[in-house]
This record gives C-alpha cells, structure tokens and sequence, in this order.
C-alpha cells in the first residue's frame, strides 16, 4: 500500500478534485533567484508583508510576485527610477499574470524566435501557455597558487507552462562540466563525494567533474485556498541568506506541497522521498531511501510582522538489510509529528522551529528563527544556575551539572536596511547565526553501528545550515543596483566552529551518531578544536539582454584550524543565459 505513494497521491488527488474544479497555477520562481531578494526589498519599501504571500515560504509563486509588484508600483513609498524599471522587466518577463500583451521584439530571430525580449520561444493561446529558454553557463577563472584554470560549462534547457490555465508545469535540465576551486573539492570530500546542490558525478579530466542537473515538477490549484505541487526540487523557509530551518543548500528531492491560504494564514505541508547516499546497506547499486515530512504555518499578525511555526520529521531504514517505506501515520497533514514518533517508538528525528519577520517603517526589516531538535526542561535550571555564577549574582554554583547534549537548538537574528543611509539602490543585510553542538545529527535507531539514517540531511548535504552545527557565524552584505541591468554585490562570512578532536565527537559533524559523545553534560558552545574562516566575495554583473548577464566575481577565502592556515584568492568571470548563479558560501 505504501509502494510509490506519491504517485498514488498526486493521481488521487487529481481525481478527487476533478478537472473542472482546478483553478489557474502558477509556476513557482526558481530557488535562488535573484529577483526574491528584490520582492522582499518592494514588501520592506510597502511597509508591510504581502497579501498574496508569505515570503518565507519559498520558493515563490510567479503569479503572486507579479500581483504584488503591480500593487506595489502604485503604493510603495519613494521607488527608485531602477525600481520601476525592474518591476517592470519582471512583469514582462512573467506577462501571463500581469493582464497586459507582453513586449514583442523589433527584430525577432527567424520571425518565431525572440518574439518577447525575455523568451526564446513564448505560445499563448487558449488551450496551452509555453516558454522555452536556453540554459548557459560559460566560465572561467583562476585560482592562488593553482596552475590549472578553473571553468564551469553549462548546457541545458528550461521549459515553463501552463495547460488549460489549469496545469502548471516546469522543468529544468542541464549538462555540466566544472573544475572547482579547492575549498570546493574539499567539500565535496566531506561530503563522500557529492557537489553542493548537486548529486551523482563522476570524474572529468584533470580535477573536474561531470554531473547532470534535473529539476520538474507539476502544479495545480484544487479550490481557490489550496495549491499542490508535486515535482523534483527544492525548498527554502525564512527570510535570511541562510536558514537554519530548511535551507535550498543541498541537492534536489522528490516531494509533495500542499499549499492552504486562508485569511492571513499559510499553511504548507512537504513530503519528500530523500536519498541516504553513499551506499549505507550491504550489497546493491540501488540508493537507499529516507524520507521527511515536514508542515509550515505562518501567520501575518499584522501588516507588519509575520510569525511562523515549523515542524519537522525525518525517518529512515529500520535495519541494515530491509528499506523503510514512507511511514502512513506521518500523512496526516493537521497532525503534531512528536506525538505520532512517540506513538511508532520514538526511532525518528523530529524538530521544531519558529521563524519572524517585523518591518519597521519602509526602511528596515528584522527577522531571525529558532531551530530546536531537543530540549529538556529539567536541564533548564542547571543552566540557569551556571549563568547566575558568570554573571556574578550568585556566588557559587548549586550544581555541578551544566550544559546538557540534549539542548540541541539553533538561533538566527538578522536585518535588512534598503536604501541605505538615504543612498538610493543601496541595500544591506546582516545575519547573525549561533548553533550549538549536535544539532541536526540523529542516532542509529536499528542499532547497526552505521550511519543514521535520520541525520536532518540529503545525499550527505545539510538540510539546514550547510557547515553543521556547534558553530557561530556573521554575516554582512552589501548590494547595490545603479542600474536595472547592472548588480554589485559584496558579501562576508565570518565563522567559528568546534570541530571533532582526536576522534572524539564534538558535535559539529550532523553525519556522526551523537551517542558517540563524551557524557551527557559539559557539552559548550564551540568546544572542541576550533577552526576559524572568513569569506569575501565582490561581484559584478552586467545584464546585456533580457535573462543575458556577464558577471565577473573576486573571491578572498581563509581558513585556520590547528595552526595550519589555508588562504585563497579566485577569480572568475563567465556568461550566464538563464541560468541562476550558484554561490558556494561555507
């Protein structure tokens, strides 16, 4: 019965809703676009949260973007000439939402191509909307000490429509070859060989690799208050650049969304078939199966702060030899995942998070979330009691207990500032994130000795914040837009980090069984070896043509751990054909 339950779900539910019941979709906006961070730039400027959605919840959908732009052309305060202009190239570029004719072309290629300035290809008629774009990614670059150049070569296609106004649907392939710089490869090392928000590859000439990207999904909306999607791709939930919740880090997944709109609220079911990769079991070339269901309520309190809260759960094989199916009790959709764990045996992973957004004025933002995968509360005045002896209100401890293994949460506090200091165009974020150690991690529920399954993780990538836990990070950006077809950008990370230490676990590496620890208390904040990065990118990018950008990028990455230090200068400069720019921020 639970055999392939995704497809046996989406046709249910097709059938159940009947054809003449659905209601237009919208394709979503690709995760990672840059175009996101312009909509919550127009929601701060507004002064309050969109009603057509709830930003955090991403990725977005084209048709609430486009509605919400429109309205804000006409509300927001003190747009800029360069706001105007790139509402009005979005628009455009998603005009089957925006009930005006698209631009045509002054001089289309061979009369059927490039007839809108952003589209290769565009058919709109009555039964069938279509687009077809190429997908390019030229690059090429240098590297610090490095004889071999580095490259990235992109092919592909996007395709986006609509059948009937009834049936969205997307999807997205590309072939790559790329030679990476080093803090790359090293990270695909520790990751048992698997790109960042990639999967499978195998080796390409000299240090290269050769991968394939695949991304698809179908999309349609059963009663004006709930959407579904089922397809292959990724998910994001917060408002920062990173989220300690869901992040889209990782690789590409098989999931269905259940989207509800009802008044002020949102409320959105995922359930996902993950990949528990490299081999795990004994024997077999088949990938073993983990699965995570996860549901999302936010809540716009007032026009200007939205609240939201997330749950989380994520199971995998129950022995070394037979695979766990998708378990049925998790398909609840209005159901607490802690009591249906309890109920099943408590083997699963389950977490809870909270997240806000509050815009002050039409300047400014400040958001942050709360991740939590445990927490005990008779633990709470052993810390209490700690913090009372630092703070020197109490002269010496009651107890000798502190810092329990079980407080396993994240905090994230962030801001965003547009038109900074009264300079028009000019943005900046800062993000603050603080993880404490064996956050994300699980332990091997069958008893195996092997890695567990139920790790917050995807094909050996975070599903959460892509460096693991029992870290602390800043984070400074600067972005700036003269020009609706130029983007400057400068970036900064600083982190530290408690690493493992002669073999002992620390609590940094989400793929270790955290009952490998030493004890269950005096575990602190970044204990263990400490390792220290930071990061700078400045880029530029120059768009020539609708979705035709040339970027050049400088990259200054150190990294210390045990006294050894690793430094590294890259430089990189490419041309991109709608195709998203993909940062590797760890």
């Amino acid at each position: 019965m639970q055999r392939d339950i995704f497809r046996f779900l989406s046709i249910l539910l097709l059938v159940l809703t009947g054809w003449n019941t659905i209601q237009s979709q919208s394709t979503m906006l690709p995760s990672g676009h840059h175009w996101h961070d312009f909509v919550q730039r127009m929601e701060i400027k507004s002064g309050g949260s969109a009603s057509q959605f709830h930003f955090a919840l991403q990725p977005l959908e084209r048709k609430g973007m486009v509605e919400f732009l429109q309205e804000a052309d006409s509300a927001a305060r003190r747009l800029t000439r360069t706001d105007r202009f790139l509402i009005r190239d979005i628009v455009q570029s998603n005009a089957e939402w925006s009930g005006a004719p698209a631009d045509t072309s002054r001089r289309p290629l061979l009369k059927h191509f490039y007839r809108t300035p952003s589209d290769f290809y565009r058919r709109h008629n009555e039964g069938l909307f279509l687009v077809i774009n190429p997908v390019i990614h030229f690059g090429l670059g240098t590297e610090t000490d490095r004889s071999l150049h580095l490259y990235q070569n992109t092919r592909g296609l996007e395709i986006r429509g609509m059948i009937n106004d009834k049936i969205g649907f997307y999807t997205y392939m590309a072939d790559n070859q790329a030679r990476f710089p080093l803090y790359v490869n090293r990270k695909i090392q520790q990751q048992q060989g698997a790109i960042p928000g990639e999967g499978w590859n195998i080796p390409f000439g000299e240090q290269g690799y050769d991968y394939f990207t695949a991304r698809g999904y179908i999309a349609f909306q059963a009663t004006e208050n709930i959407g579904f999607q089922f397809g292959q791709d990724r998910n994001f939930l917060g408002y920062g650049q990173r989220s300690l919740l869901l992040s889209d880090y990782g690789n590409n997944y098989l999931f269905l969304k259940i989207n509800t709109r009802i008044w002020r609220f949102h409320y959105q079911n995922i359930f996902a078939r993950l990949v528990d990769w490299p081999l795990r079991t004994y024997g077999g070339r088949m990938f073993d199966p983990k699965y995570m269901a996860a549901h999302t309520l936010s809540f716009n309190i007032s026009d200007r702060f939205q609240l939201g809260v997330f749950e989380n759960v994520v199971f995998g094989r129950s022995d070394t030899l037979t695979p766990r199916r998708f378990d049925a009790h998790y398909l609840n959709p209005v159901i607490f995942y802690r009591a249906v764990e309890h109920h099943i045996g408590d083997p699963d992973k389950v977490s809870l998070g909270v997240f806000w957004r509050w815009i002050a004025g039409h300047r400014m933002a400040f958001y942050g979330q709360v991740y939590a995968d445990d927490f005990h509360i008779g633990d709470i005045k052993y810390d209490i009691d700690t913090m009372l002896v630092y703070m020197g209100l109490r002269g010496e401890r009651k107890y000798d207990l502190h810092a329990s293994f079980r407080h396993k949460f994240g905090l994230q506090k962030g801001m965003h500032w547009v038109d900074f200091l009264g300079i028009d165009n000019l943005d900046l974020q800062m993000e603050g994130n603080w993880i404490r150690p064996f956050v994300y991690s699980h332990y091997s529920a069958d008893g195996s000795g092997l890695r567990p399954a139920s790790s917050y993780s995807h094909y050996s990538q975070s599903l959460g914040h892509p460096l693991g836990a029992n870290l602390r990070e800043l984070m400074v950006s600067l972005q700036y837009t003269p020009h609706p077809d130029w983007l400057l950008k400068t970036t900064l990370f600083s982190a530290r980090q408690g690493m493992d230490s002669a073999g002992i676990n620390m609590g940094s590496n989400l793929f270790r069984d955290y009952v490998s620890r030493v004890g269950d208390y005096g575990h602190t904040f970044l204990q263990g070896e400490l390792r220290t990065w930071s990061y700078l990118q400045l880029g530029a990018s120059w768009q020539w043509r609708p979705n035709v950008w040339f970027d050049l990028q400088y990259i200054l990455r150190s990294e210390e751990q045990a006294g050894v230090e690793i430094r590294s200068g890259i430089f990189m400069a490419g041309l991109r054909v709608n195709a998203l720019k993909r940062n590797h921020w760890f």
